[in-house]
């Protein structure tokens, strides 16, 4: 067995709680290095086409990378895969904090859960050993209450991710969240964890990850701390900020969807409410993830309409969402919001399209006060957002349509509300504007969970990135070249994620460290063109899956108002069109 692994697989049947060790194939770690790449390559093997994403023939995997838990500063990512029941084919979501990296010192790469549970039951894992318990005590209490129950039973060094009452009502736009906040929340994930009965899984574990060269490791490592703490890229600017210094700026620069996309950044008042010193009045605490050097997160605390309110500061997403998206520059509001949504473990991108869609249907008169039990909504009433946002994570009045994403919605409010529903194949988009980046116009479109910003790397070119991104400049409306760019920046993004690096560390420095960290932990050579080759393979595997279910994300409509049909009259970006012909060459 390579470097960087533990070598074992744990398989869980629900159905009656066995469970057996499987040993990890080195060819498939060859072939996909790890994460949803060996993910998407089990999932395919082991799941028959057509099998109900909430029903027991679903697979639900728990995946870590070969740098994951690794000395490599920023190794601590895990993605979950699934069926997704949002779009109905390939699911992922990706996490970070602790629980990847103690996952992989408690001994395994991946864990795969199989049927349904008879009752609510929780996975623990102490160094190796595994066992099912009863959740019943757990069941209906949000992701805070099970995070301090862990803590307080378990024992401090003990790792969870849970779902909390969204999840358990199957809401399709829940989320899986580990402490309080670290959030594997897209694709409806924790919908499927909720259908299998499946509470929470806590881990605690104590073997160090085996590296094939550690002197090689070390090496690389030294070279990378002094790059990533020397002032290159985004380094400083996530140490300083994390994303949430970057709200005012796609507040007013186009990038940020304003007004459930209707309108540019030029309608948005006040976007220096949003600003990075009004989130330091409310801050507490600075985290990181797991041996980070970077500490991009931390936690807030404010009063928010009489209710002492405790979050982890927004992210770029998150205040976007419930910002730009519905006209809002309160930032207590926000802050309220990210913690209705971590406590009842929704996505936050998709749970604030879903406010934005709701506000814009009752402007319309698609619905009424009757339907949202007496909330009126308006654009920029933070009060009634906030409301309705409960409503949606208890699944109650208007908010149990919600629960299921806009597309699922507009068909049933019907034909009117087709417009206002801004999704690709089901998924809420992110809140980084096609229009502002034609690039991400086809990743929205084509990847094989689509609606997702993470799987190319559009806004930094990294140094050692193997082909030399086309200088634009602001000329967005010169799109001819950028499909190819994009499909490699996307190459490399997926064997990242299959590796467990966080990107922020290395969209910042030169993309070279990562395959320097896998050749130095594995023992195998790993270059640049081997990233794009296994990423490439990656994207094919997850394609296959979907093709298999009879998705075609070619023929896949697109949101007309998000790709600039019409175009924007006003703004940053008015009058781009996103040429998807163009880019899809």
């Amino acid at each position: 067995m390579p470097g960087g692994y533990m070598g074992k697989i744990l398989w869980v049947d629900l159905n009656d709680g066995s469970m057996h060790d499987e040993a990890l194939d080195e060819k498939l770690l060859r072939d996909f290095v790890g994460g949803y790449g060996v993910g998407a390559r089990l999932l395919y093997s082991h799941m028959k086409p057509g099998s109900d994403p909430l029903g027991p023939a679903n697979i639900l995997g728990f995946t870590t990378g070969p740098i994951t838990g690794s000395p490599a500063p920023t190794g601590t990512r895990w993605t979950v895969v699934c069926r997704s029941p949002l779009t109905g084919g390939w699911g992922d979501a990706n996490g970070s904090g602790y629980f990847g990296v103690t996952l992989k010192r408690a001994g395994y790469d991946c864990i795969f859960f199989t049927g349904i549970s008879p009752r609510p039951v929780y996975l623990h894992i102490n160094d190796g050993k595994a066992e099912l318990r009863p959740a019943d005590h757990l069941w209906g209490r949000d992701c805070y209450e099970v995070e301090d129950w862990v803590k307080s039973e378990l024992g401090h060094d003990v790792e969870a991710a849970c779902i909390g009452p969204a999840g358990e009502k199957l809401a399709l736009i829940s989320g899986i969240i580990h402490y309080k906040g670290r959030a594997a929340a897209r694709s409806g994930v924790g919908a499927v964890m909720g259908s299998k009965r499946l509470k929470m899984i806590s881990v605690r574990g104590s073997r160090p990850v085996p590296l094939a060269d550690p002197a090689a490791v070390k090496e690389v490592r030294t070279r990378y701390i002094k790059e990533i703490t020397g002032g290159v890229g985004f380094a400083d600017f996530y140490r300083d900020t994390g994303t949430p210094g970057y709200t005012p700026t796609g507040a007013t620069n186009g990038d940020s969807p304003t007004r459930n996309w209707a309108l540019s950044t030029d309608h948005f008042p006040d976007a220096s409410a949003l600003s990075f010193d009004e989130l330091l009045k409310m801050r507490v605490k600075r985290h990181s993830c797991w041996h980070c050097p970077i500490s991009c997160w931390g936690s807030s605390r404010t009063e928010y309409h009489g209710i002492i309110s405790e979050a982890h500061q927004p992210e770029y997403e998150t205040a976007s969402a419930f910002g730009t998206m519905t006209l809002n520059n309160n930032y207590p509001s926000l802050v309220r919001a990210n913690e209705i949504c971590n406590r009842y473990g929704l996505d936050t991108i998709s749970a604030g399209s879903c406010i934005a869609f709701a506000i814009e249907c009752f402007e319309n008169g698609l619905i009424g006060l009757k339907d949202t039990g007496g909330i009126k909504l308006a654009w920029g009433d933070h009060v009634a957002m906030n409301a309705m946002l409960e409503k949606l994570a208890k699944r109650e009045d208007f908010g149990d349509v919600l629960a299921d994403g806009v597309m699922r919605a507009a068909q049933k409010l019907g034909p009117a509300a087709e417009p206002f529903a801004i999704h690709c194949g089901g998924q809420e988009l992110p809140m980084h504007d096609p229009r502002f980046e034609p690039g991400l116009g086809v990743i929205y479109k084509l990847d094989a969970t689509p609606g997702r910003h993470t799987q190319a790397c559009q806004y930094t070119v990294p140094p050692g990135f193997p082909t030399q991104r086309p200088d634009y400049g602001e000329n967005r409306a010169q799109q001819k070249g950028r499909g190819h760019w994009v499909k490699e920046a996307s190459c490399l993004n997926h064997t990242m994620n299959a590796s467990g690096v966080c990107l922020f560390g290395y969209c910042s420095t030169n993309v070279t460290f990562v395959p320097d960290f896998i050749a130095a932990i594995t023992g195998r050579p790993f270059t640049v063109n081997d990233m794009l080759t296994v990423g490439e393979r990656i994207a094919n595997m997850r394609q296959a899956f979907n093709v298999r279910e009879g998705i075609n994300p070619v023929t896949q409509p697109i949101p007309l108002r998000a790709y600039g049909k019409p175009p924007l009259p006003d703004g940053p970006t008015a009058g781009i069109e996103v040429q998807i012909d163009e880019l899809m060459r």
